[in-house]
């Protein structure tokens, strides 16, 4: 139901013209006021709270946890959760909480910072201050304004884009302004329909009017000399609401003021406020109130006697901290977001099964990142790739340079290198081909780098078994500095490759390329074609595009596309034996905030992101943990591609990578979102909801629209049998970490208890069951929230008789 305010003036049109204003204002670049027109504080109210605005502010208070008493205007009343309320300017309320775990979100509002922005006064007044009188739905829309408008002043928020956030404020006020502004106050407060048509007008005033006596829509369409259907038609057309339940709201409305101000009889209320009997005033205040009027009488005494304590009572409140606000904002919102129903109708997939020779799906092989060669012998990393080697299966370890040995001169040992050593012998036990980095730095000079390779080659030599240990091979990856010039650094390569092939027999030699070094590659590349000096492989590293602030939704192919133009290039070149391209370093849409970048989950993102590659690369390289990405700065370390978060503490993305090795080699169809494959008796459906989302926004967007949708598959062509069917569903409440987080508590420290409770409740939604298919089809429904990813699994166990 959608209402308007009377005001003297049109005051919607007003402030509309006031924000275009601003907006001009802002566009030429004036200068605005140094101060922040809105403050956000989250309280805990320990006995009470009292705020008293003064003429230059407003304030609105919105319920995150727990009930309060308060007194406002001498009226006694209760706010629970999802509740909130407006204090105007020169007006004092007191909170009394009536509970011990409370959460109140207050919002100050500054006029005169406002009027510097808008350029002229704007000291408007609120009325309806509970919003009583508006729909759920509007309600919902002021909420979500609200909560865009705290995490967008927060530190997380838009950061030097100031302009960005005050066009959230305004819109804010915009939304505020349709539903309870009043430019000049009133002392009745009188809430009332508008509209231009004077014969909509006149009804409306008559009913404000005579809503105590009998009002009869027929009566006044004969006063205005017009027919009763068309009346009522042209009522419901202008005010959207129609004319009978306008005349009930009218009716209980005032039915409750008295009510509250009065003992008298309900039937005596009832039929003082217009009412034919007191069962229809009851009806509606029920409908209205989920209570009875008697249980609201008798809140409401009950009320009015604790209220008289506030009067006496010490203020004690604490404001929690913006790191403390913003996770437990994040978590009602979650709650919120989790109790919603999608609205959108399903979306149907039609599914032939066929025995057409089908495409083959290559699955690359999978790269584990450790950082530094030094934590290839931490006892934590090695307990991790266990983990990962039993469930998974890598088939490369990549790190930076080699182990730091002891001091000759203090200790006696009878292995000079025992710590590459051992470093080497896990290697070689875990089934896994090492991939050494060596990197070039600017400073490092020729000679430098001779002794570098000679160290390299005493290690490997020392190590008796090294060559029999990786007769498949392994990898010598050389690490060109930014920007590196043919002149200086080309020779430094062709040293190491001559130096690699001269002394070993299973070894490769690779390049490190970034996108951003593309043209400079290829200047070497062709100097290398010319010299017989090609590598044998390319390391390619693509992550930098992960932070930006804002991006255009194409600007998340930018990967593929550079890829595809660089194997384009040297298959162009027609080279005998091409050099084979390992996307080594990779990331995919992520946010540069810290605290709340697992807010976003994008396993939907890395899922098709997977398939895309699977054709195109021949090694996938994953971060180990947050820790071994120690490229990326601190704070940006909870974005990274990484397989473990802490210990045996799993992220999304190893559940990605499981589901994605379960599918099976035969693709039978594949579109945007989907495909589908075969292997032997058994057919595999994965399912990718992916949902790219502005980095800046996806904090708010992702806790507060889940967009859930309905997904319908119908399949056709199955053969005749019975068949096991599995379930897999990896979505921010089953495989994320940062929801199952927020359910314990949200503590920024983890201790033992909450790793395990994550341990155990971090893992993909599973279900399965038996059923025989006769007639070659089966529909299969499900519900897939933001980057979801779903794995159907058909196996066919035995035959139909």
């Amino acid at each position: 139901m959608t209402k308007k305010l009377e005001t003297e003036n049109n005051s919607e049109v007003i402030f509309l013209k006031r924000y275009t204003k601003f907006i001009k204002i802002n566009k030429r670049g004036m200068q605005m006021g140094s101060l922040s027109p809105l403050s956000v504080k989250l309280l805990k109210v320990n006995s009470s709270f009292t705020k008293r605005n003064s003429r230059h502010s407003f304030s609105i208070f919105y319920v995150i946890k727990g009930q309060f008493l308060c007194q406002k205007k001498s009226e006694a009343f209760s706010l629970v959760e999802r509740e909130l309320i407006i204090n105007n300017q020169d007006e004092t309320i007191t909170f009394k909480q009536k509970n011990q775990q409370n959460a109140l979100l207050h919002l100050e509002f500054y006029f005169p910072e406002i009027e510097k922005i808008i350029g002229e006064d704007w000291r408007p007044y609120f009325n309806d201050d509970r919003l009583i009188y508006i729909s759920e739905e509007e309600k919902q829309v002021l909420t979500e304004k609200i909560f865009r408008l705290v995490l967008d002043t927060s530190k997380f928020g838009s950061t030097g884009q100031r302009f960005s956030s005050l066009n959230y404020l305004f819109s804010f006020f915009e939304q505020l302004n349709k539903l309870v502004l009043m430019e000049e106050q009133s002392e009745k407060e009188k809430i009332l329909l508008v509209s231009d048509h004077p014969k909509v007008t006149a009804v409306i005033q008559y009913v404000e009017e005579s809503y105590s006596r009998r009002i009869s829509l027929k009566e006044i369409a004969k006063k205005e000399y017009l027919s009763e259907a068309y009346l009522s038609r042209l009522f419901k057309e202008e005010t959207g609401v129609n004319f009978s339940d306008y005349v009930d709201t009218i009716r209980l409305k005032h039915g409750v003021k008295e009510l509250r101000s009065s003992n008298l009889p309900i039937l005596t209320i009832a039929l003082n406020n217009g009412f034919s009997t007191g069962k229809r005033f009851s009806k509606l205040f029920k409908e209205k109130y989920q209570m009875t009027p008697n249980e609201y009488r008798k809140q409401n005494l009950s009320i009015q006697k604790n209220i008289k304590k506030l009067d006496n009572l010490k203020e004690d409140y604490t404001i929690f901290s913006e790191d403390e606000m913003i996770q437990i904002i994040a978590q009602f919102m979650l709650n919120e977001n989790i109790k919603k129903k999608t609205k959108e109708l399903p979306t149907h997939y039609s599914l032939k099964i066929n025995d057409r020779q089908t495409n083959l799906l290559q699955k690359p092989d999978k790269i584990i990142n450790i950082g530094s060669a030094e934590n290839g012998i931490s006892e934590d990393v090695r307990y991790q790739i266990r983990l990962l080697q039993e469930k998974i299966s890598f088939e490369y370890i990549r790190f930076f340079g080699l182990c730091e040995e002891v001091d000759q001169q203090h200790y006696v040992i009878t292995d000079k290198h025992v710590n590459n050593h051992r470093l080497f012998s896990f290697i070689n036990e875990m089934r896994l081909k090492p991939i050494i980095v060596l990197e070039i730095t600017p400073e490092m000079t020729f000679d430098q780098w001779k002794k570098e390779l000679s160290y390299l080659k005493k290690v490997i030599q020392g190590y008796v078994h090294f060559e029999a240990s990786f007769k498949s091979g392994w990898f010598l990856e050389i690490k060109l500095p930014k920007y590196y010039s043919l002149i200086s650094h080309g020779e430094y390569y062709e040293y190491a490759y001559q130096f690699l092939f001269s002394h070993f027999t299973t070894g490769q030699i690779g390049i490190s390329l970034t996108h951003k070094e593309e043209k400079e590659f290829k200047e070497l590349f062709s100097k290398l074609e010319e010299k017989s000096l090609l590598p044998n492989f390319i390391s390619y590293n693509h992550h930098d595009q992960a932070f930006q602030k804002s991006r255009h939704e194409s600007e998340h192919f930018e990967l593929i596309e550079q890829l595809d133009s660089l194997l384009n290039w040297l298959k162009e070149r027609n080279i005998e034996k091409p050099p084979t391209c390992f996307l080594s370093e990779w990331n995919i849409v992520a946010t540069d905030q810290h605290i709340l970048s697992g807010t976003f989950f994008r396993s939907g993102i890395v899922m098709k992101s997977l398939v895309q590659l699977s054709s195109r690369v021949e090694g996938l390289g994953f971060w180990l943990n947050l820790e071994s990405e120690d490229v990326l700065k601190e704070e940006n370390q909870d974005s990274s591609l990484s397989i473990f978060l802490h210990g045996p503490l799993r992220r999304p993305l190893f559940f990605v990578l499981t589901l994605f090795e379960r599918v099976g080699d035969e693709i039978i169809e594949e579109s945007d979102n989907f495909i589908l494959t075969k292997r032997f008796n058994s057919y595999y459906l994965l399912f990718y909801n992916y949902y790219y989302l502005n980095p800046a926004d996806t904090a708010y967007e992702n806790l507060w629209k889940t967009s859930k949708r309905e997904v319908i598959f119908n399949f056709d062509g199955l053969k005749r049998g019975n068949y096991l069917i599995k379930r897999f569903l990896l979505d921010s409440n089953h495989g994320g970490i940062y929801n199952q987080w927020l359910k314990a508590g949200g503590t920024i420290e983890m201790d033992t208890d909450i790793q395990e409770f994550l341990l155990q409740s971090v893992v993909p939604d599973f279900q399965m069951k038996q059923l025989e298919i006769t007639n070659g089809k089966l529909e299969e429904r499900a519900f897939f929230e933001i980057n979801a990813c779903y794995l159907l699994i058909l196996n066919r166990i035995t035959e139909s008789e």
